[in-house]
């Protein structure tokens, strides 16, 4: 679930996932928001959209490995 497989794909793994969530995140927004914005980039390129449960463990896990920060109601990639 967490690293791509013959069975799982990339878009559909949580490393996948994570990655399409930091490239939204040009900007800090609202979980709802980048939530939104990366169903609308999956639906432009062709991929099947995510649960919001799975947004959330890609979300979790970027917090974990200190990817992003949540600040003020937003979320905001760090190191950028």
């Amino acid at each position: 679930m967490l690293l791509p497989t013959k069975h799982i794909k990339t878009e559909n793994s949580l490393v996948g996932v994570g990655a399409e969530v930091l490239a939204e995140l040009s900007r800090p927004k609202t979980v709802s928001t980048l939530f939104h914005d990366t169903q609308l980039r999956r639906r432009e390129n062709g991929m099947a959209t995510i649960h919001f449960d799975w947004f959330l463990l890609a979300v979790d896990f970027l917090f974990a490995v200190g990817a992003l920060r949540f600040e003020a109601g937003t979320l905001r990639k760090l190191n950028q």
